[in-house]
Formats: C-alpha cells, sequence, structure tokens
C-alpha cells in the first residue's frame, strides 16, 4: 500500500505537467491565429487599400509554421476592379533566430520563406525566401520570389480593345531585393517562353500603339525575337505608393522595333 502511494504522485505530476503544456501550447497557437488573422486584414486595408477575406489560419508556434486557406483579395486600380484569389499559403519561420530576436536583442534578422499556391487550375504556384527585421518599425525585410510556367494564353483577347491576344506562351517571374527604412528596391525579371501571338482582326493590324508603332510591328518583333521575350524593370517607392519603373524596357523594345522596320524596309528597298 505504501508503494502505491508513492507511485501516484510520480504518475500525476507528469500527467498534469503534459496535459497544462499541451493546453498551454493550444492557447499560445490560437492566440497568434487570431492576432496574425487581424494583423493582416489591417495591413490589407491600411497600407495596401485591398479589401482581404481570408480565414483565420492555422498556427503552429513551436516550429515556426504558419498557413492560410481560401484567400481572396480585391483592389481597385484604375477603375477596374481586380480579384486575386490565393488557394494556401504556407510560410516557415526560423523560431530561433525569431526568440533570439525578441528577448535578447540580436542584430540577426528572422528568416523565412513561404509557399503560395495561387489556382489549382493553372498550377500557379511561388516560392519565397528572405528574411525580416522583427525590430524594425519599418518592417524591413528582404526578399527573393519566384514563380515559374505561367500559362500568359488569352491575354487580350477578353480583356482589352486589342486586335491582337496571346494564344500561347508561359511566364517565368523572379523578384529580388528589400525594404529598408519603408523604401523599396527591388529589381524584376520576366521571362516570356513559346510566346505566339495571334489577331482578332487582321485589317486591324495597322492601328497605331504608339507613335510609328503598330500591332503588326509588334507580332514581327516577337517572331523576330524567335518568341522568347527576358524583361526587367525595377520597383521603388514605398509598400503603400510602389513605383514601377519600365522606361528601360520601352526604350529597348522601341529601339529594337524601329531597328527591325527600318532593316525590313532596307531590304524590300534591295529587291
Amino acid at each position: 500500500m505504501r508503494k502505491n502511494k508513492f507511485i501516484r504522485p510520480l504518475v500525476l505530476i507528469p500527467t498534469v505537467a503534459v496535459v497544462v503544456l499541451f493546453i498551454g501550447i493550444l492557447i499560445l497557437n490560437t492566440t497568434m491565429s487570431n492576432l496574425i488573422h487581424s494583423k493582416v486584414k489591417n495591413v490589407c486595408k491600411d497600407r495596401f487599400n485591398c479589401d482581404i477575406k481570408l480565414r483565420k489560419p492555422y498556427v503552429d508556434a513551436i516550429r515556426g509554421i504558419v498557413t492560410f486557406n481560401n484567400i481572396s483579395i480585391d483592389k481597385h486600380i484604375g477603375g477596374r476592379k481586380l480579384n486575386v484569389n490565393i488557394n494556401k499559403v504556407f510560410i516557415k519561420i526560423n523560431m530561433a533566430s525569431a526568440i533570439k530576436n525578441i528577448l535578447y536583442h540580436s542584430n540577426q534578422t528572422t528568416e523565412f520563406y513561404a509557399n503560395i499556391d495561387f489556382s489549382r487550375k493553372k498550377h500557379i504556384k511561388a516560392d519565397l525566401r528572405g528574411n525580416v527585421d522583427i525590430k524594425s518599425s519599418k518592417g524591413d525585410f528582404s526578399l527573393e520570389a519566384k514563380c515559374s510556367d505561367i500559362d500568359i494564353t488569352d491575354i487580350g483577347q477578353r480583356y482589352a480593345d486589342a486586335p491582337i491576344y496571346v494564344k500561347k506562351g508561359t511566364a517565368d517571374i523572379s523578384l529580388i531585393g528589400a525594404c529598408r527604412k519603408g523604401r523599396l528596391n527591388f529589381s524584376q525579371n520576366i521571362l516570356i517562353n513559346d510566346l505566339f501571338l495571334s489577331a482578332k482582326k487582321e485589317q486591324d493590324l495597322g492601328r497605331q500603339v504608339f507613335i510609328g508603332l503598330t500591332y503588326r510591328d509588334i507580332i514581327n518583333y516577337v517572331r523576330a525575337k524567335k518568341d522568347n521575350i527576358d524583361l526587367s524593370f525595377t520597383i521603388k517607392g514605398t509598400l503603400e505608393k510602389p513605383e514601377v519603373d519600365l522606361s528601360s524596357i520601352t526604350e529597348n523594345i522601341l529601339v529594337e522595333i524601329m531597328a527591325l522596320k527600318i532593316s525590313s524596309g532596307l531590304q524590300e528597298w534591295l529587291k
């Protein structure tokens, strides 16, 4: 009898400790889920002026995992409503460095990576890697994002009043840069592969897009590039008001198209 009385406390204490620990982790995960859900909605509304619908995320605080499902984002741009639907966002944070920053004010940034699944139908996915400075009031971060094999067919066929549209093509997109003291400094590259442009109305291809530039010139340019186009540009400004500089792309394309027109014109004249 004495032996049993001695064993019971030894069994009871660890059991109670495990139950308390489990309940504590559950409360922590639930609290973090509520905080993240509220923070994401506020950031989208206040910083990006867009409406977002999302469920409370699944949070595993011990492993540093946050998972969002079924996100819908609406934003008005230039009088038009843009809608983005995201099936799943998986984020993994380096908890060791995060705790070290919080407790010991370390100068190290917290590393993270994420996988975003935009569409089950077209299998559009993006991979993100970077780090964030938890101590920064501006939310300083660096980011490297890659998205491959994006189907870009039918662009311009339904939504634009243009006589040409993309009948075939895929795009690889990469975004690399950082945000320091609220200022953006990113470079973006878009590589378009196997691009094939088709015409809605052949007789409209002579319409001008720009001074001296017609839709037929664009088709000829794509053919001359052998259906592969490489575009690079910079993104500056702030998170609230990003500034995209497309001047280098426009200048290079215009120069190449004009050179192509002059070359084809000389060939016709020599005949």
